[in-house]
């Protein structure tokens, strides 16, 4: 840890030093405020939760609009959900969850890549504070960032106001970031000249304007630990069932052992299919995704696994972090920290060939996609980044274990006759994969023979049956569906006798 005036170099912001209780007053009912986080990395963690005191004491009826790059930790937004009128455009706190569902917050889902742009756009309307967390103020002025990009340059450049927060307990993170900001007609945004993962076309800081910071405070509170449960015995098989269908496409597509770049999303699946990457034959293997996260942390001390890695944030275990801590200087040397706006860039993503791979709630037997809603209505997150990825990669994988085990002890099944929520449609995904196996839709061929081979290559056993008895009385057409309500209605009651009568082993969800 180092003292707050080691951080900051410009006189001018040294002299907005208040304490936090100060810099909340700055916002106020109807603010629209744009801020630093991604994954639970990089948030303000100091003065968001400071902002949600202060409105319950001061101003109970307040409501503010709270953009952020990604999903925020449920001790930063929890306390503040309250408060918060418009949310956008992704979020994970079971408070503000609750309150989307009751109709008394705002919630837009938007994809990543697209998100900042329209932010700079001016499509959600002016940024009246932005409260970013900084590891350095340079002497000009500029902000070396920290553990995550996402929106944080735009929210700087575009803010009526800012308020940094300075964490001293933290590295710091000079060299690790490529900062560009989206161009705005009638200039015409130039092509974004990355053609590896490892270049760098920015700045390592984000350029401000010192007169627009109205307040500096201090934090020394660490990033919040992600949370991985163990690895279980099916997320392991599907993690070698998607390395299986990597080295099918190894000799499929000629790529010898230099194997395109990965995105990978976050969670337990992710985590087992990057660590069984690391034990496969590949080499030099880069990341182009949006999260380097603990699975790829073993990549870094291993020169012939691995090359480089671009994210737009480090997220970890509070186990990851102590490592990634340990190899701080390290990763400095190989993994880039870009805005969303470029780490989710559909032109780089194709241009780069990079192979996508995903987790979602449920599939259906022609291949769409739910990623974000329970039983059609209830979101869970947001999109994300996945419809970035999965509409412009080389390959693009869905992985999910083929049921799940819900609180209520009923077992679903992960692959249906139709999603209830499509995110993304059979036209964006190339791979379904779980742990009996996996499918592909890189071939012409009819939607029926797509969804024959999807429920005997990736539905469970148990639900099988059922799934052929609903292809079987569809009907006709392109992707046959069930108009027949009664038909429709018995298939659903004996699904639902299926799921609370499933006696198999199923990982708890």
């Amino acid at each position: 840890m180092t003292s707050l005036r080691d951080r900051i170099e410009n006189a001018y912001i040294w002299d907005r030093v208040v304490p936090v209780e100060e810099a909340v007053k700055h916002i106020g009912d109807r603010s629209v405020v744009a801020i630093s986080g991604f994954t639970k990395s990089g948030e303000p963690k100091v003065t968001i939760p400071a902002l949600a005191r202060h409105f319950e004491q001061s101003s109970p009826n307040a409501r503010i609009a709270l953009f952020s790059g990604a999903s925020l930790s449920d001790e930063v937004e929890n306390p503040l959900a309250a408060f918060i009128g418009k949310r956008g455009p992704y979020m994970s706190s079971p408070a503000s969850r609750k309150l989307i569902h009751a109709g008394k917050m705002d919630f837009t889902d938007v994809h990543l890549s697209t998100f900042a742009r329209n932010l700079m756009y001016g499509f959600y309307g002016e940024i009246d504070v932005a409260i970013v967390e900084a590891s350095r103020i340079r002497p000009d002025g500029s902000v070396v960032l920290s553990s995550s990009v996402g929106i944080s340059a735009e929210a700087l450049v575009k803010a009526r106001k800012i308020i940094l927060e300075v964490n001293t307990a933290i590295p710091d993170y000079t060299g690790f970031h490529d900062i560009t900001i989206p161009a705005l007609h009638p200039h015409v945004g130039w092509p974004i000249p990355i053609t590896n993962v490892s270049d760098r076309v920015g700045t390592p800081y984000v350029q401000i304007d010192p007169r627009k910071v109205v307040a500096v405070v201090e934090s020394r509170v660490p990033d919040y630990g992600v949370a991985f449960k163990q690895t279980s015995a099916t997320d392991e098989r599907i993690a070698e069932n998607v390395i299986d269908f990597l080295m099918r496409c190894q000799q499929w597509l000629n790529w010898g052992k230099r194997i395109p770049p990965i995105q990978s999303g976050v969670g337990n699946v992710a985590n087992a299919i990057i660590s069984e990457l690391y034990r496969s034959p590949f080499q030099k293997i880069r990341f182009w995704t949006e999260v380097f996260q603990d699975g790829m942390l073993g990549f870094v001390e291993d020169d012939l696994k691995f090359e480089c890695a671009s994210a737009t944030a480090v997220s970890f275990s509070e186990r990851g972090r102590e490592r990634f801590l340990h190899d701080f200087a390290r990763c400095r040397d190989r993994i880039v920290l870009r805005p969303m706006w470029v780490s989710n860039c559909a032109e780089l993503i194709a241009r780069l060939f990079v192979i996508s791979m995903n987790t979602p709630i449920e599939v259906d037997i022609y291949g769409h996609v739910n990623s974000t809603h329970i039983d059609g209505s209830k979101v869970i997150n947001g999109l994300g980044g996945s419809g970035d990825f999965f509409r412009n990669a080389y390959v693009s994988i869905v992985h999910t274990p083929s049921v799940r085990r819900l609180k209520d002890g009923r077992t679903v099944s992960c692959i249906l006759p139709y999603v209830r929520h499509i995110d993304h449609t059979e036209h964006d995904i190339k791979c379904i994969v779980t742990e009996q196996g996996y499918a592909l839709n890189t071939e012409i061929r009819s939607a029926r023979k797509r969804a024959e081979d999807i429920i005997d290559k990736c539905a469970h056993p148990y639900f099988r049956p059922l799934l052929r008895d609903y292809l079987q009385h569809a009907g006709g057409g392109d992707e046959p569906r069930t108009t027949d309500m009664k038909v429709l209605q018995d298939w659903w009651t004996e699904y639902a006798a299926a799921c609370r009568s499933f006696a198999g082993e199923v990982d708890a969800d």
